[in-house]
């Protein structure tokens, strides 16, 4: 026999204790009180007869002791939960792998949901276990819960977990435990062959929406529209469809969906403002609910009012006119003034003498104190450095650049995208955002190169990602990773969303649908988090037969050793107390 909760010699302690205790209160003395008596000439007689003794009664009090010590150490030695072998099964470590996959919130016809009958049956296997240790474990890779032999804090881990909405996957266990898995066989993939199964799937209907997205019009570079896909996984439905933007401009629709149908349309958002798109269905006896909403990101649907200031530039001003997603205005230096409604400035071999307050790119290096200081010129430089990585550089091929000449420069407070030994050529800062060009377009090839009007439209975009049709990005629930260091993420209310700073890079966690926006510094990113996957949402793609499977069970009780003994207890109790009221033992 082995214990639980104490060492071998701890129980041997115990119970030589209890076992000693037991028979020195049986054998102790209680004199009996004195008490006169008129004459002892009767009790003489009877004390000098000699009665004779049967077996029994000359057992009687040791049968007594015994019994006493039986209960105590019954008693006692359930408290350090033994186990034995032979009686309890092999002692041994026992997995409960829980499947957290989305589909296990799908309701069954009791009114309930998958995931009810898995805790129900892994509370069941916990009470039924023979195990010395348990560990309760998941498939979202977020818990880990170590071994404990203690039941009451197995069950308190089952109340912790839930559903997660995104693609499970079994965990990595050591081998040397018997592992269960409670699932519905949707999601999981690649179980082992050595892990004993436990079936919750039933049957249920479900239409779900599987592909949502928002894009431009490729003939018109400010119209967008948002694609659809819904799809039927059980009986046939009728389906309530609804595009909704953030001022509630609301695009309706019905259709009936046969079994495994698929409905797909386009829808023209023309008349949305711009911001959070929201598509969302509605269908008699749905049982998933997670894949009934998706979002999408409208960008804000305006053309760019751009300031042109110039003595006159062919290039720049035919390209920008011909530009539909710019509303161009063309000024001179002599009557120059920022307006205030403007959303970039573009100055040719001009600056102002105080800084804009607006995003400007700037062509020559004019001497204005908010500028690098002309240091002189440099004839026909070579390029030599071409950052591909900066947001106005991508895309755009470095060809065969022939510049005349360009303006020697300190680029003490901007960062260098392209430049030569001798000097930059191009150079921007974030804070505000400029970009300035070291060289006149008039006295270079680039505006005759096959990437001048890539990167015009990569400056404009930098300039204002918000008026340049910046779609947000695709993700699916889950772990998210941006390529901006040190980004605030919030959700679709407005409430900041812990994230992590790794590699370089900003981590949240988006388990639930939704838009998310982080932004860094002048950067907005827009992360649309969908479920949209035809996999997750076929709650009916089981690869366990519908009828639940029971647990095999390898010991002859259901319940710890515990137990039993002081059940043993309890009856040799009434036993002790039934002899002992009929005068059998002492």
């Amino acid at each position: 026999m082995t214990f639980l909760a104490l060492t071998s010699f701890e129980a041997t302690l115990l119970a030589l204790a209890v076992a000693g205790a037991v028979i020195a209160l049986h054998f102790l003395k209680i004199y009996p009180h004195r008490v006169f008596v008129s004459s002892v000439v009767l009790w003489q007689r009877v004390l000098g007869e000699k009665f004779s003794r049967s077996l029994w009664e000359r057992l009687q009090r040791i049968i007594s002791i015994l019994l006493a010590v039986t209960i105590a150490l019954l008693i006692a030695l359930s408290t350090g939960r033994p186990q034995i072998g032979a009686v309890n099964g092999k002692m041994r470590r026992v997995a409960i792998v829980l499947d957290t996959s989305p589909t296990m919130n799908a309701r069954t016809a009791d009114g309930s949901t998958r995931w009810k009958h898995a805790t129900e049956r892994a509370r069941t296997l916990l009470a039924e276990s023979p195990a010395a240790e348990f560990r309760i474990v998941d498939t979202s890779g977020e818990t880990a819960f170590p071994f404990a032999p203690d039941r009451e804090e197995a069950l308190e881990w089952i109340g912790r977990l839930s559903p997660a909405n995104v693609k499970p996957r079994f965990p990595t266990l050591s081998g040397d435990e018997s592992v269960y898995l409670i699932s519905d066989g949707v999601a999981l993939d690649n179980i082992p062959g050595n892990v004993e199964s436990i079936s919750v799937f039933e049957r249920a209907n479900n239409v779900a929406i599987t592909a949502f997205e928002v894009k431009p019009v490729a003939s018109s570079p400010l119209a967008y529209e948002a694609y659809l896909e819904i799809r039927n996984y059980g009986q046939p439905a009728d389906v309530r469809l609804s595009v909704k933007g953030a001022d509630q401009e609301i695009i309706t629709r019905s259709v009936r969906l046969l079994n495994d149908a698929r409905f797909r349309d386009v829808f023209d958002l023309s008349n949305f403002p711009g911001g959070r798109i929201q598509a969302g269905i509605r269908a008699t006896n749905d049982a998933l609910a997670v894949d009934d909403v998706a979002f999408a990101y409208l960008p804000i649907q305006r053309k760019i009012r751009t300031l042109l200031v110039t003595r006159g530039n062919p290039y720049l001003e035919t390209f920008l006119k011909l530009d539909p997603s710019v509303e161009l205005f063309i000024n001179n230096a002599q009557n120059y003034r920022e307006p205030p409604d403007i959303d970039a400035l573009i100055f040719d071999r001009f600056a102002p003498q105080t800084p804009p307050s607006k995003p400007a790119l700037i062509l020559g290096v004019p001497r204005v104190s908010w500028l690098p200081a002309p240091q002189g010129i440099v004839r026909k430089p070579v390029t030599t450095l071409w950052s591909r990585s900066h947001p106005i550089m991508q895309h755009v091929p470095d060809g065969e650049l022939y510049i005349e000449s360009a303006t020697r420069i300190d680029s003490q407070n901007f960062a260098v995208v392209a430049g030569s030994k001798e000097t930059p050529l191009i150079v921007v800062s974030d804070k505000p955002r400029r970009v300035v060009l070291t060289f006149d377009l008039s006295s270079s090839n680039f505006p005759l190169q096959s990437g001048f009007p890539i990167f015009m439209e990569n400056v404009l975009a930098w300039f204002n990602r918000e008026q340049v049709g910046q779609v947000a990005l695709n993700h699916s629930p889950g772990i998210v990773e941006l390529a901006l260091p040190d980004a605030q993420v919030r959700d679709g209310d407005g409430k900041i969303i812990r994230s992590d700073r790794q590699l370089g890079k900003t981590v949240f966690s988006a388990n639930e649908p939704g838009l998310y926006a982080a932004t860094q510094d002048d950067n907005l990113v827009h992360i649309a988090v969908n479920l949209a996957n035809p996999d997750l949402s076929n709650v009916n793609r089981s690869i366990f037969a519908s009828t639940a499977t029971a647990a095999r069970r390898s010991a002859w009780f259901h319940r710890e050793l515990w137990f039993y003994m002081l059940l043993s207890a309890v009856v040799l109790l009434g036993i002790e107390w039934f002899t002992y009221q009929r005068g059998i033992t002492l």
